[in-house]
């Protein structure tokens, strides 16, 4: 698929502008402004393009390596602390999460940070029961690798995970071993040393507006919008994990639970979970990567849940089980019917009308087999192939956000590589546009007022201008020759279609 606006490009052009200017200091790329951020992500997507080339594959390459590796950890050690049918089910409860998984297929830092996150929650906890340094090595690299990653967040839930267990669990003082007056310090070197060398190179303005845009304005208030009251993280992570409704709210319960009846094992994924969503919940600004942390805890506490229910050949409560299948039925007639309120291809139509009306077989065939054995590993199957067709078909969704990619291939296609491209017009400001037109490595300027592009226009043999519909008009009334091409296509970031008028000066 195209790459998706805003984030997602404005990476990409971080990462391929770090690779031309050998600055890989200060992020910066046409229409990116307000996404720079700590450079870690973008230098695993340089690192990939190096690799792969300057095209989608490699800007998303990090982020499933990201959150392959977050799976694997799960199974692996969810594993030493609660058997390994456990440990399946958790993998399969957060592989099967719709954040997580799409995580794996948009280059975010999320995905990232959720890795980094998950080796210091788990490396926190094979502290408590068995310090050794090895562990420490882990803590402390995951923390400073997150910090480069995305800042504050890594410490938030660091902090409210170490917090809790040192309050509640018995080994407490075993955390002492890590000896964090010593080594929290040097974990924040490596992002303290890309800070000054930030300063050095623009005099702090970039960390001073990093901290205002990152720290001050979500603390006082919400930004671009994003906003809602307490319980609304709560409220997406149940809808995140609708494929695992059934046993969503009893696995949420028993984090809370553990508190009081298991100090041990589960007690330690109730902490994770609460000390990576709880807080988030007061905050004015809301996005639902922010408590993407606690999924983790919340996916083993709903695996071990299932792990429980099957041993004890038990089923969920029966209002639980009546919500799970309302909604997984709805879902999948919302995957039949959608296509009948949205302007899409009839390829897609036919695709998602398949996927749904197979996942309503497959929610039949869990019905009929739901009091037997059988019945967790149909759910479980049912649930992964689901969103592997979703995922599959997904591609076919293409033509509806490539409008960058439609109009790069047709400038490209009429330029030579030393002609100058002229932006004047990128509604929505996506970032894609200049990623895809700089794929011949040709000259792109800027202009958005008609003044000066039409200075450019007079000033320049060849080249290709990107122009509203006002400025086309303007420049048919002043060249009666003036020609140019009419190329539309949505832009899902900011819900409008974008309509461009591409001309060809020869």
């Amino acid at each position: 698929m195209p790459l998706w606006d805003q984030d997602e490009a404005a990476y990409a052009g971080f990462g391929k502008t770090m690779i031309e200017t050998g600055d890989f200091v200060i992020p910066d790329y046409y229409f990116s402004h307000d996404h720079r951020k700590t450079p870690l992500h973008f230098w695993d997507i340089a690192l990939s393009m190096l690799i792969f080339g300057y095209n989608e594959f490699a800007v998303r390459f990090p982020s499933f390596l990201a959150v392959l590796g977050t799976l694997l950890l799960v199974l692996y050690q969810t594993k030493k602390w609660l058997g390994i049918d456990v440990a399946f089910k958790s993998t399969v409860v957060l592989g099967t999460s719709i954040l997580v998984t799409s995580l794996a297929k948009v280059s975010v830092t999320d995905a990232t940070l959720l890795f980094f996150s998950t080796l210091s929650g788990f490396a926190l906890i094979q502290t408590l029961f068995e310090p050794k340094l090895k562990w420490s090595i882990y803590f402390y690299l995951g923390i400073a690798l997150a910090l480069l990653t995305k800042g504050p967040p890594i410490i938030i839930f660091i902090g409210g995970f170490a917090g809790l267990l040192f309050l509640f669990h018995p080994n407490r003082f075993n955390l002492l071993k890590l000896h964090p007056w010593f080594f929290l310090p040097v974990a924040f070197l490596p992002v303290v040393g890309w800070g000054y060398l930030t300063v050095q190179q623009d005099g702090g303005d970039f960390l001073n507006w990093m901290y205002d845009w990152y720290v001050k304005r979500r603390v006082s208030g919400a930004v671009y919008g994003q906003t809602g009251p307490p319980g609304m993280h709560l409220g997406l992570m149940f809808g995140f994990f609708i494929l695992s409704t059934m046993y969503f709210f009893q696995g949420f319960t028993d984090g809370f639970k553990s508190f009081v009846k298991d100090k041990q094992q589960l007690f330690v994924f109730g902490a994770w979970m609460i000390a990576g969503w709880l807080i988030y919940e007061f905050s004015p600004s809301k996005l639902p990567a922010y408590v993407i942390p606690a999924h983790v805890g919340l996916a083993i506490l709903i695996g071990n849940r299932i792990n429980d229910f099957k041993q004890k050949e038990q089923r969920p409560h029966l209002l639980l089980t009546a919500l799970h299948y309302l909604l997984n039925i709805a879902l999948g007639i919302a995957l039949i019917i959608v296509s009948y309120f949205l302007e899409i291809n009839d390829q897609l139509t036919i695709a998602l009308i398949a996927i749904g009306v197979l996942y309503l077989l497959a929610i039949t065939w869990q019905l009929v087999v739901y009091k037997t054995p059988r019945f967790f590993r149909v759910q479980s199957m049912s649930s992964v192939l689901l969103l592997i067709a979703l995922w599959a078909v997904a591609p076919l969704f293409s033509k509806h956000i490539n409008s960058s990619q439609k109009v790069s291939e047709y400038v490209l296609s009429n330029l030579d590589h030393e002609s100058p491209i002229i932006i004047g017009y990128a509604p929505g400001m996506q970032p894609s546009l200049p990623f895809y037109l700089s794929a011949n490595n040709n000259p792109i300027e800027v202009a958005f007022e008609f003044h000066d592009i039409r200075n450019i226009y007079d000033s320049i043999p060849n080249g290709a201008f990107i122009l509203s519909a006002d400025q086309d008009s303007l420049f048919r009334e002043l060249y009666p020759n003036f020609t140019s091409e009419l190329i539309t296509s949505k832009i899902i970031d900011r819900k409008d279609m974008a309509i461009y008028y591409v001309h060809i000066k020869q």
